[in-house]
Formats: structure tokens, C-alpha cells, sequence
């Protein structure tokens, strides 16, 4: 009987030592191993790291200054000159393209900090209508009258009252006169770029001390707000004839001459103010 009892004692202690709970150490590892990234965790951790934002592109309006050399070129847009990089798409493209054109760009960053030019085409110009009104004031009345669209082979087109004629005269010129006084006329001379305004002032001057003295004059109160901007506006007459010289500032930067002759005619103070309504809608393409 004492044996079966110490048998028995034996079991029950072998079964308490099995429920026992693992070593410490047992437990611990994974929980050391949960700590550590797994695989897809640090894939995941890599997806969230910071990475570098896609270079969008920016497009705007801007005017084409020129090229500065074989590979990029200077724009004027939102407010600052801009230094665009050429590639091989848009080297066409700018080299059809006059200084001064007014176009729309589509540029951005490269990697190595540069603005690229990614397209750029020049800006059509609005339409001009085939007809306008012209106001003048002549002895403080004011005339209104239609004009019609007139272009010439300079590349400008104006508005041309209907007591004139148009046409060209030589290289580079054309002829506006008034239709029943011929002797009334205006010379329109575009100018290029590579025209040197000191010389031209010179000449002007030379070629108006052969009518009488010289004054510079004032062209807005002249001859209205179009010609606010100008390089030369000066005058000479003597005894029934006055003559004037104008180089004008056009608002895209080109530059255009006028000689106007006015001999006497009961109608010159007239045609005079029919002439400066007339050179105010001139515009160059």
C-alpha cells in the first residue's frame, strides 16, 4: 500500500513540473523579434519615406527677348526675365520667332536645377476689324468718321480716313496722302533694329533747319495719348508750310518714322488732325 502511495506521489509531482509556465527567456525572444521590422513592415517604412515631388510644368504668357546663345534663350514673363534651356523639340520653333514676339510658354525645373523650354508658340494677334470709327478734334469741334483697315507690305496695318490715299513709295516706305492735295502727305518708315536713332536725329534735324528753325514738341499734346512715347517729335515751318518729324515708340518695342508735310490748304488744320487719328492705330505685326 505505501508503495502504490509513493507511486502515486511521484505522478502527481511529475504533472505539477509540466504545467509549470516556460523559462522567461522562452517567452521574451519573440517579443524581441516583434520589435524589429519585419519584411513588409520596412517595405512599407521605404514607401513612406519622403520622396521627391514630380517637376510640373508652368505655363504662361510672356514676350520672346532673343536668344543669348545656341542653347537658350531670355523671356520676359510674370514679371521677371526668365533663362530657358533649348532641346531639340523647340529649337525649331524659336528660331521662327522675331524679338519681341508675344508667346506662350510651357517650361520647367530639370535635375540639375535649369529651366528647360518645353514649348513655346507665338501669341495670334486679335483680329482687326475691317472698319473703325476715328475721332479728331479740328478747331475745338469734334469729327467722327469711318475708316477702313489698311495693310501694307511692311508687316502694319493702320485705320485710313477717306480723304487719303495709301501707297508705297520706295524700299521700306510707304506714301499717305490727302486725296485732293497730294502736296499733304505723310512718309511711314518702320524701322529696324539695327537703325541708329542718334544718327537718324541727326539727319531730322538737318533735314528741318532747311525749312526754318527747330523746336521739340511735346507729342501727346501734338497729336493725342499714342504718341506719349517717343524718341523724337520735332517741328519747323516758315511761311504757309510746317513739316514735322516723328520717330514713335510702339507698345511691342518697334519704332516707326513719320515725316509729315503740311503746306497751306484751307483744309490742312483738318487734314493735319485726320493724319495724328490716323498714325495712332498704326500697328506692326
Amino acid at each position: 500500500m505505501k508503495r502504490k502511495t509513493w507511486i502515486f506521489a511521484i505522478i502527481l509531482l511529475l504533472a505539477a513540473c509540466s504545467s509549470e509556465p516556460k523559462s522567461t527567456d522562452t517567452k521574451e525572444e519573440p517579443a524581441q523579434k516583434t520589435a524589429e521590422s519585419s519584411p513588409t513592415e520596412k517595405n512599407e517604412e521605404v514607401k513612406e519615406e519622403p520622396v521627391n515631388e514630380e517637376v510640373t510644368s508652368i505655363e504662361e504668357e510672356g514676350t520672346y527677348i532673343g536668344m543669348i546663345d545656341n542653347n537658350s534663350i531670355e523671356v520676359e514673363a510674370a514679371g521677371e526675365t526668365l533663362v530657358l534651356r533649348l532641346t531639340d523639340e523647340v529649337r525649331n520653333a524659336v528660331e521662327s520667332l522675331n524679338d519681341g514676339a508675344k508667346v506662350n510658354i510651357v517650361y520647367k525645373k530639370n535635375d540639375e536645377g535649369q529651366w528647360v523650354l518645353e514649348k513655346i508658340t507665338e501669341k495670334s494677334a486679335p483680329e482687326a476689324a475691317p472698319s473703325k470709327k476715328l475721332t479728331y478734334i479740328v478747331d475745338g469741334t469734334s469729327i467722327e468718321e469711318d475708316a477702313v483697315l489698311t495693310e501694307s507690305e511692311l508687316n502694319y496695318h493702320f485705320y485710313k480716313l477717306p480723304d487719303f490715299e495709301f501707297t508705297a513709295e520706295e524700299p521700306r516706305k510707304d506714301l499717305l496722302f490727302a486725296t485732293k492735295f497730294a502736296e499733304t502727305f505723310v512718309r511711314i518708315e518702320p524701322l529696324s533694329e539695327e537703325s541708329s536713332i542718334d544718327d537718324l536725329k541727326e539727319w531730322a534735324n538737318d533735314e528741318l533747319e532747311a525749312v526754318g528753325e527747330v523746336s521739340e514738341v511735346n507729342g501727346k499734346e501734338v497729336a493725342g495719348p499714342a504718341f506719349e512715347k517717343t524718341s523724337l517729335f520735332i517741328t519747323a515751318s516758315k511761311d504757309s508750310y510746317k513739316k514735322y518729324i516723328v520717330i514713335q515708340d510702339l507698345s511691342n518695342g518697334d519704332q516707326v518714322k513719320y515725316t509729315v508735310n503740311l503746306p497751306e490748304h484751307k483744309n490742312a488744320a483738318k487734314w493735319e488732325q485726320a493724319i495724328w487719328a490716323m498714325l495712332s492705330t498704326l500697328q506692326t505685326k
